[in-house]
C-alpha cells in the first residue's frame, strides 16, 4: 500500500505567500472621483449586453459598454451631466443625469432596441482575447436541447446528430477521427464550470475489471473513466448563457488542456417556465421560476427537470434517466466603500442508466447492470468590489464541494465452459485455488463516493500610466479530491469474470488527489491614436501536492506562461457603414494533472497454475497457483501539456460580423495505457506417476517432481505516450437581417486536421504458441502503433427569418460535410531491441534473425491498410420553428432534422458504396409555458 507523504514544504511556502498577499490586499486608496454602477434591462427584466452608455458634461466625456451581465460601472467627477445609452447605434434612452456620489442607476429599454437584430439564434463568436463561441438562452430555446451534447452543434465545424444516451458523451473540441480511449486526453482536459464552480472530478473511480481488461461490452460504454464530465448528465434548461472557451484562456483557469465550458444559470426574476419535450428517443420535463426582491438585494430562481431516454424507442430493456434540481441565491449590498455580492448554489443531478437482457434471448432472465450517479453540489462565490477609485479594485473567492454517490450494479449468470479453477490469493506466494461449481449467479458492483472541494481566490488591481490602463489579476487555486466508496464488491468464489486478473480493493485506501496554483496576470490597453493595442501577459504556476516521494512530480513546479494580443484598427466608412477590424494573436501553454486512476492503478495479479489434478471423486481434486503482484503505478509520469497557437481577423461591417481563426496545437505527452514487461518463474508440477485409482488424498505438491520454468508476460500500465496534433480554420460570417423578410444568413464551418500517435516505442509479442507455450521473446518497436492523419471540411448555411408581428423564428440549416479522410501512417514491423524470457535486452538484427525463432519477431504489415480512405460530400437539410402566442406565455417549438439528405456514393477498393437512405430522418417538438 502505498501512503501519503506527510511533508509538504511546498505547500507550506503557498499558504505563506498567499496569506502576506492578502493582507497587502486589503490597503485601499481614496479619490475624489464617485464610481458609478449602470444596469441595463429590458422590458422582461432581462440584462442587455453591449450597450453603450455615454455621458457628457462641459468639462467630462465618459464612455462604457456593458457586459454580458448588462451591467457597466465608471469612475467619474461629480457634476451635471447629459446620458445616452444606444443599443447597435440606436439611441435606447436620452437625458439628464446628476451625480454626487457614487450610487447604482438602473434603465429600461424599450423593445425596439432588442428585437430585430438581437435575435441571435446561433453561436456567436466572441470579440476578446481569446477564440469562443456564446450561446444564449434564445439560441438553446430555438435549438431544443436534450443534454448539453446538442449544442456542440452550434460551434464551428459542429453538425446536428441523433441524441445517443446510452453511452457517455465526451466533448471533442476542435478535432476530428475516432481514435479510442487511449485519446481521451483531450475531453479530460476539458474543464466544465457551472458560474465558475467545476465539474470535472479528479477521484472518478468507477470501473469494472472488464473494463481494465479491455473487454468491450454493454457496459463498458457507459462508464466514463479519465474522460472528463459526461454531457448527457449536463442539463441546459436551468442555463442562461454558454460560453466555449477553445483559445488560449486567462491563467486564473487551470488544469486543462483543450479548452473551457463556461456556463451561467439564470438569475433574477421570471416567470413561472415549464419545457415539455418529446422526439422519437426521450421525453423532457422542466419547470423553473426566479424570484428578486430589489429593495433588499435578493434573487432566488430555482427549477427541476426529468429526461427519460431510450436508444431504440422499441426496446423497453434499456433506457436512460436524468433528474437534475437546482436552487441558487444571490445577495447583493452596497455601500459607500464598495459592493458586495454573494452568491449560493445547491443542486442535485442523478444518472440513471441501465439495462436488462431480452428474456427470448437470455433463458436465465438475470443478467442485467446499472450505472447510477447522484451529484451533490454545493458552491459559494464571495466578491467584493471596491467604488473608490484605487490600486486595489476586487476579490472574488470561491469554495465549492461536489460530493458524489456512484454506484455500478451487475448480475450475470456464468456457465463455465469446462472444469476452471479459480485463484483466492491475495499475498505472493503459492497456494491452492477452488473449483466452483459449473453453473452461478456472479452479483457484483461498485461503489464510489468521490469528494471533490475546490477553493480559489482572485484579486484585481488597477494601474494606469498615461494613456496605458493595467488591470492586474493574481490569487490562487487548491482542490483535494478524495474517493469514499467501498470499490469492488463481489463474491471471490464467483466472480464476474472467471478469468479476471484482479482482486477487489476499497477506494478509501487510495491516498487523496490535491492540487495548488499560483497564478499571475497582467493585461495592458493603450490608445495609440486611434489604435488600440491590449495585451495580455500571464504566469500560472502547477503543483501537486500530497505525492509519494518517488514521484517525478512531487516537489515540482509546472509553468504555463500564455499571452495574448489584439490590435484594434481605426474604425472607417465603407459603402456608407461603419467598417472595424481587429487582429488577434495568441500563443500559450495548458497542463493537466494525472486523476487517482492515472496515479494509483488496481494492482495486477499474475496466477499461474501449477497443478490442476481434477479427479472424478472431488475429495482428491487439487489445483495450485503460484501468484505474483505486480504494481504498474508509474512514478514517472508527468502532466500532460498542450502548446497552442492562434490568429484570429474579425471584421464588421455595419450589422454584417466575419471571424476567421487559425490554430495549431500539439501535444506529444498525453494519457495513455501501454504495455510493460516482467519476468517470473513457477514449478509445472509432474502428476503422470500417480496412480489414480489408488490415491485416498489429494496429491501433495511436496512430494511431486517438478520443472522450474521461468517465462515473460505483458501487463497494462500509464504513460505519457500518446500523440495528439490539431490544426485547422474556423470561420463564421453572418449578416444584417435583410429587410422586408426579415431574415439574416450565418455561414460558419472549420477545416479540421487531426494526427494521433504514439510518441514512445512499444513491447509487442508475436501471437503464437512454441510447444504449448508463449512465444519467449518480446519485441520494442518504434512506429508501430498506427499514427492516423484524419481531416474534415464542414459548413453550415444558416438562414434564419424573425416576423416580430407573428413572434414567429423559422430557420433553415444546410448542413455539408465536404469530405473526412483518414490516412494511416505505414508502421515499421521490425523491432529495435528484444527481450528474451530472463529479461534480458539486446539489440535485434534482422539478418541474423533470419532463419530462427527471433525471425517472428518482424510483423509483416498489410500495405492495403495504409491506403487512404475518403467520404465525400454528405449535405442534411434542417428545419426549426418556434412560435410564441399571448404575449409569450406559449412558445411552441418543432424541429426536423436530415428532412432531405444526400450522400454522394464513393469507390473503396472497387467497389461502390451507395449510402442512399442511410440515415432517417429525426423529428421532436416541444412547448414552454411562461406565467
Amino acid at each position: 500500500m502505498i501512503h501519503n507523504d506527510p511533508k509538504f514544504p511546498f505547500k507550506k511556502q503557498v499558504f505563506t505567500f498567499l496569506f502576506l498577499f492578502t493582507t497587502y490586499s486589503t490597503v485601499q486608496a481614496q479619490d475624489r472621483s464617485a464610481v458609478i454602477l449602470f444596469e441595463i434591462k429590458n422590458k422582461q427584466a432581462e440584462p442587455i449586453r453591449d450597450s453603450e452608455i455615454k455621458i457628457i458634461s462641459s468639462a467630462n466625456n465618459y464612455t462604457v459598454p456593458t457586459n454580458e451581465k448588462g451591467i457597466a460601472t465608471l469612475s467619474v467627477i461629480p457634476g451635471q451631466y447629459v446620458i445616452e445609452i444606444r443599443k447597435n447605434g440606436m439611441i435606447g434612452y436620452s437625458g439628464k443625469l446628476s451625480i454626487t456620489q457614487s450610487e447604482t442607476f438602473t434603465f429600461s429599454l424599450t423593445d425596439k432596441i432588442t428585437s430585430i437584430e438581437e435575435v441571435t439564434i446561433t453561436a456567436k463568436e466572441s470579440k476578446g482575447l481569446t477564440s469562443s463561441s456564446v450561446i444564449s438562452q434564445r439560441a438553446m430555446q430555438h435549438l431544443q436541447p436534450s443534454s448539453f451534447t446538442d449544442l456542440l452543434e452550434l460551434l464551428p465545424g459542429g453538425r446536428s446528430g441523433d441524441p445517443v444516451l446510452n453511452q457517455v458523451n465526451k466533448i471533442s473540441l476542435r478535432e476530428t477521427g475516432n481514435p479510442g480511449n487511449d485519446y481521451n486526453t483531450s475531453a479530460m482536459g476539458t474543464t466544465f464550470l457551472v458560474d465558475g464552480a467545476p465539474l470535472n472530478s479528479g477521484a472518478n473511480l468507477q470501473y469494472t475489471y472488464d473494463f481494465l481488461d479491455k473487454n468491450n461490452n454493454g457496459l463498458k460504454r457507459r462508464l466514463n473513466l479519465t474522460s472528463g464530465v459526461d454531457m448527457r448528465s449536463v442539463s441546459t434548461d436551468q442555463i442562461e448563457k454558454v460560453e466555449i472557451m477553445r483559445g488560449i484562456p486567462s491563467v486564473i483557469y487551470g488544469n486543462l488542456t483543450s479548452g473551457i465550458v463556461k456556463i451561467t444559470n439564470k438569475s433574477g426574476y421570471t416567470h413561472w417556465k415549464s419545457r415539455f419535450k418529446a422526439d422519437g428517443y426521450s421525453k423532457l420535463f422542466a419547470i423553473s421560476k426566479g424570484f428578486e426582491d430589489k429593495k433588499h438585494g435578493l434573487k432566488i430562481n430555482t427549477g427541476i427537470d426529468y429526461l427519460h431516454a431510450k436508444s431504440d424507442p422499441r426496446d423497453q430493456l434499456e433506457n436512460y434517466k436524468r433528474i437534475t434540481a437546482n436552487f441558487a441565491l444571490i445577495k447583493e449590498k452596497q455601500s459607500s466603500q464598495g459592493n458586495f455580492r454573494w452568491q449560493t448554489h445547491l443542486s442535485y443531478t442523478g444518472s440513471l442508466d441501465g439495462s436488462k437482457t431480452d428474456p427470448d434471448v437470455d433463458l436465465s432472465q438475470l443478467n442485467s447492470y446499472e450505472v447510477n450517479n447522484h451529484l451533490l453540489s454545493l458552491s459559494n462565490v464571495f466578491n467584493y468590489t471596491k467604488n473608490e477609485p484605487s490600486f486595489y479594485k476586487s476579490t472574488e473567492v470561491q469554495a465549492t464541494i461536489n460530493q458524489r454517490f456512484d454506484k455500478i450494479k451487475q448480475t450475470k449468470f456464468i456457465q463455465l465452459e469446462n472444469a476452471t479453477a479459480f485463484p483466492l490469493s491475495r499475498n505472493d506466494g503459492e497456494y491452492d485455488g477452488y473449483y466452483p461449481t459449473a453453473q452461478y449467479i456472479s452479483d457484483y458492483s461498485v461503489d464510489g463516493k468521490p469528494l471533490d472541494i475546490f477553493v480559489k481566490m482572485v484579486n484585481a488591481f488597477q494601474w494606469d500610466f498615461k494613456t496605458v490602463k493595467n488591470e492586474i489579476n493574481t490569487g490562487f487555486d487548491w482542490q483535494l479530491s478524495k474517493n469514499w466508496g467501498q470499490g469492488q464488491l463481489f463474491d471471490i468464489y464467483k466472480p464476474i469474470d472467471p478469468k479476471a486478473t484482479f482482486r477487489p480493493r476499497a477506494y478509501r485506501d487510495v491516498p487523496a488527489y490535491s492540487t495548488a496554483a499560483l497564478f499571475l496576470e497582467t493585461i495592458s490597453t493603450a490608445d495609440l491614436g486611434k489604435h488600440k493595442l491590449t495585451l495580455a501577459l500571464g504566469v500560472r504556476g502547477n503543483s501537486m501536492l500530497n505525492l509519494p516521494a518517488h514521484f517525478n512530480m512531487n516537489g515540482k513546479v509546472y509553468l504555463d506562461p500564455r499571452t495574448n494580443l489584439q490590435w484594434d484598427l481605426p474604425t472607417f466608412n465603407l459603402m456608407n457603414k461603419k467598417a472595424q477590424l481587429a487582429l488577434t494573436l495568441g500563443y500559450g501553454k495548458q497542463s493537466l494533472f494525472p486523476d487517482l486512476n492515472l496515479l494509483y492503478p488496481e494492482l495486477i495479479y499474475k496466477d499461474v497454475q501449477q497443478l490442476n489434478y481434477f479427479h472424478s471423486n472431488p475429495n482428491y481434486r487439487k489445483v495450485n497457483y503460484k501468484t505474483m503482484i505486480y504494481n504498474p503505478q508509474n512514478p514517472e509520469i508527468e502532466p500532460a501539456t498542450n502548446e497552442k497557437f492562434e490568429a484570429r481577423v474579425d471584421f464588421s461591417l455595419g450589422f454584417h460580423q466575419l471571424s476567421v481563426t487559425v490554430f495549431k496545437e500539439k501535444m506529444h505527452n498525453a494519457f495513455r495505457s501501454m504495455n510493460e514487461y516482467a519476468i517470473y518463474q513457477y514449478k509445472k508440477y509432474d502428476t503422470s506417476a500417480l496412480n489414480h485409482d489408488a490415491i485416498t488424498s489429494p496429491p501433495d505438491v511436496n512430494t511431486l517432481p517438478y520443472q522450474s520454468i521461468t517465462e515473460n508476460f505483458m501487463y497494462s500500465a500509464q504513460r505519457n505516450g500518446s500523440k495528439i496534433d490539431k490544426e485547422g480554420v474556423e470561420f463564421q460570417y453572418s449578416s444584417n437581417r435583410i429587410p422586408i423578410i426579415n431574415t439574416r444568413f450565418t455561414v460558419s464551418g472549420a477545416w479540421f486536421r487531426t494526427q494521433y500517435g504514439n510518441s514512445l516505442p512499444v513491447y509487442r509479442r508475436p501471437d503464437v504458441l512454441i510447444n504449448g507455450r508463449p512465444y519467449p521473446y518480446l519485441g520494442l518497436y518504434n512506429g508501430m502503433e498506427p499514427n492516423s492523419v484524419n481531416e474534415i471540411l464542414n459548413t453550415n448555411l444558416m438562414m434564419d427569418t424573425y416576423i416580430p408581428k407573428l413572434d414567429l423564428i423559422f430557420s433553415s440549416s444546410f448542413q455539408f460535410s465536404w469530405y473526412s479522410s483518414r490516412k494511416v501512417e505505414p508502421m515499421s514491423g521490425l523491432p529495435s531491441h528484444y527481450v528474451d524470457q530472463n529479461g534480458n535486452i539486446f539489440p535485434f538484427n534482422p539478418d541474423t534473425a533470419r532463419g530462427t525463432i527471433l525471425e517472428r519477431l518482424i510483423m509483416v504489415q498489410n500495405e492495403d491498410r495504409y491506403n487512404a480512405t475518403r467520404r465525400p460530400l454528405e449535405a442534411n437539410l434542417n428545419l426549426k420553428v418556434t412560435k410564441s402566442f399571448r404575449n409569450k406565455t406559449v412558445i411552441v417549438s418543432m424541429f426536423a432534422n436530415r428532412l432531405f439528405s444526400y450522400y454522394a456514393p464513393y469507390n473503396v477498393n472497387g467497389f461502390i458504396i451507395n449510402r442512399k437512405g442511410a440515415q432517417d430522418p429525426y423529428f421532436g417538438m416541444e412547448i414552454n409555458f411562461n406565467l
